[in-house]
């Protein structure tokens, strides 16, 4: 390999390991007070991951082409493909999940039949994703149930709420992860609700996905899986009213304006109008 190859090399993995490195400087989610503060850290999290995917494809397009060029082919592919997964890498920007106590422990166990000899439970009763069908850049809603029980001298339990996004990669013809989000809480044993959102970006690939939601607690966990279908955002054209499709248009004066415009032409260049 000639020695630029070996200096872009050695470059390349720099920029690499330099990269995911910041990526532990982003901002905690938790700590995100405006709509704004979101945005750019969303913008900082995408910005880092794309980059270090199209610099790992460079490294990797640099190691079979033995050159320049090979990096550059590398780059660009690494860089296509990396959108998706840096979006799974940054998930913790672009969906929210709120649970909260719903029912107590008597409550939950008469309706749930659920004994103490039974251990700890945790059971997903309900998961939903509306709607099943968006465009690039916009936003569903994810809406859940669960419950957790354990013996009554149980006062708290650890529980983890975990969101994942899984796409349908065309090529290797199977869901592959993108990304995760997991959420600690400490709750009393009963019932739990799970609401919250889910941000689609504009320039995630259109096809199919799956939003997975998994409750763990004391070893013992539930999951339930919805299919999303991520469709191509509709071009917006400035100053064009869709509105103004549906509304009835009057054609009563613009003949006798267009005839009168042609006869007018025609009278100049000396030639005569039929009418």
């Amino acid at each position: 390999m000639k020695k630029d190859g070996v200096r872009f090399l050695i470059l390349a993995f720099i920029g690499v390991f330099f990269l995911y490195s910041c990526a532990s400087m982003l901002p905690n989610p938790d700590e995100i007070k405006t709509e704004e503060d979101r945005i750019r850290a969303r913008n900082q999290c995408i910005a880092m991951y794309t980059a270090g995917g199209a610099l790992g494809g460079a490294v990797i397009g640099g190691l079979i082409g033995g050159d320049w060029k090979g990096a550059g082919i590398g780059a660009a592919i690494g860089g296509g493909i990396g959108f998706a997964y840096a979006w799974g890498k940054c998930l913790s920007l672009y969906s929210t999940l709120k649970s909260t106590q719903t029912a107590g422990y008597q409550e939950t166990a008469k309706k749930t039949g659920y004994t103490e000899s039974q251990g700890d439970v945790v059971k997903i009763q309900r998961f939903n994703v509306s709607p099943a069908s968006v465009a690039q850049g916009g936003s569903v809603k994810l809406n859940g149930s669960y419950y957790v029980m354990a013996p009554a001298d149980r006062k708290e339990i650890k529980v983890t709420e975990t969101r994942i996004v899984k796409y349908f990669d065309p090529s290797k013809k199977e869901f592959v992860d993108l990304g995760q989000v997991d959420q600690q809480v400490t709750a009393a044993p009963g019932t739990r609700t799970a609401d919250g959102s889910f941000d689609i970006p504009k320039d995630v690939p259109e096809g199919r996905y799956k939003i997975a939601f998994i409750v763990n607690s004391e070893g013992k966990s539930d999951m339930v899986e919805r299919e999303l279908n991520v469709r191509k955002g509709t071009a917006f054209v400035p100053g064009f009213n869709m509105q103004a499709l549906d509304q009835p248009v009057s054609y009563s004066a613009q003949p006798v304006i267009i005839v009168e415009e042609v006869s007018l032409l025609h009278r100049t260049a000396g030639g005569s109008v039929v009418r």
